[in-house]
């Protein structure tokens, strides 16, 4: 009875860390670098010395697409897709407008 109840109690420690989210890399509702960008979203490139500055604001890029490592943006004339890793991004920044 014990060897089989330490089996048991072995079997269900090793399923219940295979089967956790945080095993299979599937962590939800955890806010990353680029959780600030959303898809259609109006942005402005700057690049210096082959890092790029993102500024939220109506501006010459479209946001097509956030993955967990890269962003993908677009020009205004649609031509041109820039698919930047996050290694290669500098700063994300949001200006705001002071109310009245």
């Amino acid at each position: 009875m014990p060897r089989s109840f330490f089996a048991m109690m072995l079997c269900a420690t090793f399923a219940f860390a295979y089967l956790s989210p945080a095993a299979n890399g599937q962590e939800k509702g955890r806010k990353g670098f680029l959780s600030a960008l959303k898809e259609g979203q109006a942005v402005v490139l700057k690049e210096t010395a082959g890092r790029y500055e993102i500024t939220l604001m109506e501006g010459g890029h479209k946001v097509i697409e956030v993955g967990p490592d890269y962003v993908v943006v677009e020009d205004v004339a649609g031509v041109t897709e820039t698919r930047i890793s996050v290694y290669s991004i500098k700063s994300i920044a949001r200006i705001k407008v002071a109310r009245k």
